[in-house]
Order: structure tokens, then C-alpha cells, then sequence
């Protein structure tokens, strides 16, 4: 027979004009995160000014023995041992998963555990409660997913072939972590993809609260506000690095 077989047709290469269409969303993406990591900045910096002044404060007045009641409090959660830390990560899922901002439970982990295992923890938490809204998404609730969703159909446009790297931006973004859970839910993102993409976009600023919140809990005014210092440099880091890689992009 002289018929091309159905099952064996060449694949139909992608036209140009999606090609192009996927640049210009890409470049948008880009575009809000740069916005996105600028307003965040401002906001770090406000807070960060404010605890300082809080822990200036504290140190040359009688509020001191408050913190004081915070090392005893984290003497008492080490003591609970392996204990107190599944029962923070669980806890973190459970709130990130019904739509609780995740950066002030990173600021508490720090402040319970130190910057070390509090980082460790609030990422384990927040990626579990994420990916745990993400799989009820994918097990129900579409319809009521895409209803909201349509508050940023350019986002969800964006997110219809998703990668690791679509997901690392969006996460940057001033914008409900639940929202974004929830998208991607009914996206054909892939579990890992999914995952990677939620670890890695999450860590730049659960450093950044949780280096706050483990300032908070110093007994020393030089090693909190050094603390504050490298989470403000976290943050401004990060924001220029997304800006010089979204202006090289777009060049």
C-alpha cells in the first residue's frame, strides 16, 4: 500500500507562531516575578527595620526578659526532641495546605528551632502542604479551581505547559500560595516537576524569614541584627539575580 500508516505519521513540528507565543509568556512571567521580587524587597526591608528597632528596644529596657521566655521556650521545644519537630512540619502542611501564608511559619520555625533545622523544617512543611493542595486539586474540585482562576488568566495561560523552571518563577510571585497550588493542579504539570520546582522556588525566601525569625530568638543584639542584615541580603540578592536573568532573556 502506497498510504502512510496512521500510527507512524511524522509528529507535526510546532509552528513558529506558538514558539513565539511561549517566548512572550515566558517574558511576561519574568516580567511580574522582577515586579513581584521588588515589592517584596520594600516589604522585607520595612520589617526588617521594625525588628530592629523592636530588639534595640528590648535589649536597653524591661521588655528584655522577653526574650529571655523565648530561650526558655525553645530550651523546653528541644527537650520534645524528634516530638516537637514532626509535630511543626505537620502542622506547617496542614496551614500552607488550607491557604496560611507560609513565610510567617518560617519566621517561627527559626525563632523555635535556629536558622539550621528551622530551614529544614518550613521547607519540609510548606513543599508537603503545597503538594498536598495540589493533589486534592487533582482529585476534585476543578471546576471551582477554574472559576477563581480566571482573576489571572494571563498566569494561567502561562501555566499550561509547565516546567520546573515555570514553576520556580511563579512561586517569586506576591500572589496566594494556594491559588498557585491550586493552578497547578489542574495544569498537566508532573508531580515531580512539580515538587522541584516548589522546593527550589521556595527556598529564597524561606532562608530570608527564617534567618528573621532565628535573629528574633538570639540572646545576643550583635548576632540578631546580623541575622536581619543577611535576610535583608538574601532578599536583594535573589531580586537582582531574577532581574539580570529576565533583561538577559529578553535581550
Amino acid at each position: 500500500m502506497n498510504g502512510t500508516d496512521p500510527d507512524h505519521a511524522a509528529p507535526t513540528p510546532a509552528s513558529p507562531l506558538s514558539a513565539n507565543v511561549e517566548i512572550t509568556d515566558q517574558a511576561r512571567l519574568e516580567d511580574e516575578t522582577t515586579r513581584s521580587m521588588g515589592r517584596e524587597n520594600r516589604r522585607m526591608l520595612i520589617l526588617v527595620g521594625i525588628i530592629a528597632f523592636f530588639l534595640l528596644v528590648a535589649h536597653f529596657t524591661p521588655l528584655k526578659a522577653w526574650l529571655t521566655n523565648i530561650q526558655a521556650w525553645k530550651d523546653f521545644v528541644d527537650e520534645l526532641g524528634w516530638i516537637g519537630h514532626l509535630s511543626f512540619i505537620l502542622a506547617c502542611a496542614g496551614g500552607v495546605m488550607i491557604g496560611l501564608p507560609r513565610l510567617p511559619l518560617c519566621a517561627g520555625a527559626g525563632l523555635i528551632f535556629g536558622f539550621v533545622e528551622g530551614l529544614g523544617l518550613s521547607l519540609a512543611g510548606s513543599v508537603m502542604g503545597s503538594y498536598g493542595a495540589f493533589l486534592m486539586t487533582r482529585a476534585g474540585a476543578r471546576r471551582a479551581v477554574l472559576a477563581r482562576a480566571e482573576k489571572w488568566p494571563w498566569l494561567r495561560q502561562m501555566l499550561e505547559k509547565p516546567s520546573w523552571l515555570k514553576v520556580f518563577w511563579v512561586r517569586q510571585m506576591m500572589l496566594p500560595g494556594l491559588v498557585l497550588n491550586v493552578l497547578l493542579g489542574v495544569t498537566e504539570v508532573a508531580h515531580a516537576t512539580f515538587l522541584f520546582g516548589t522546593l527550589a522556588g521556595y527556598l529564597p525566601l524561606n532562608v530570608a524569614f527564617t534567618l528573621v525569625g532565628s535573629g528574633l530568638g538570639k540572646g545576643s543584639l550583635a548576632h540578631s541584627l546580623t541575622q536581619l542584615l543577611g535576610a535583608l541580603a538574601v532578599v536583594n540578592v535573589v531580586g537582582w539575580l531574577v532581574w539580570r536573568l529576565a533583561r538577559k532573556r529578553q535581550a
